[in-house]
């Protein structure tokens, strides 16, 4: 049985730095890509539908919250933004179901301090109790009060 053996050029093993700086690089395309937020707000997208079913009560609580929808008027010119152009929300940025919403850098510092103390007090209510039951057992419970996050971590080999 013979093998059959290919002769490669010495470009092809070894490429010209010419060959490696003229690769282009691809990225897919983002489908929820938004223009700049404007000085002042943050901006995230807010989900007005799933599977096609709308979702009212999603919406409507981040507008409680303090979440408003941006007007697509409000982007310059040059970046161009996918515009809804029917419905409740006509003239406004949205795709696929969901809505950019903006919200003031103020209400969000003070959103995010609300949330830390809400953390924060069960945290202190969690621990009461774990203080309680090691008192009235007698038994130490080993607290470990550190946490991590790891993400696209590959766990199995394909």
């Amino acid at each position: 049985m013979a093998i059959a053996r290919t002769t490669r050029t010495a470009d092809e093993i070894h490429p010209t730095r010419e060959d490696i700086s003229r690769e282009e690089t691809w990225s897919p395309p983002a489908l929820l890509e938004a223009p700049p937020a404007r000085d002042g707000m943050r901006q995230r997208w807010v989900s007005t539908q799933i599977l096609g079913q709308e979702i009212p009560h999603h919406t409507m609580k981040r507008f409680r919250e303090g979440w408003t929808p941006r007007p697509a008027d409000s982007v310059p010119k040059d970046f161009p933004v996918p515009t809804i152009a029917h419905g409740q929300w006509k003239g406004h940025i949205g795709v696929e179901g969901m809505i950019l919403c903006e919200m003031s850098e103020a209400k969000v510092a003070s959103r995010t301090k609300y949330f830390a103390q809400k953390n924060s007090s069960m945290n202190q209510f969690v621990e009461s109790n774990l203080n309680k039951v090691e008192r009235s057992g007698g038994v130490a419970i080993d607290r470990n009060l550190e946490s991590s996050v790891s993400r696209g971590q590959k766990i199995v080999d394909d």
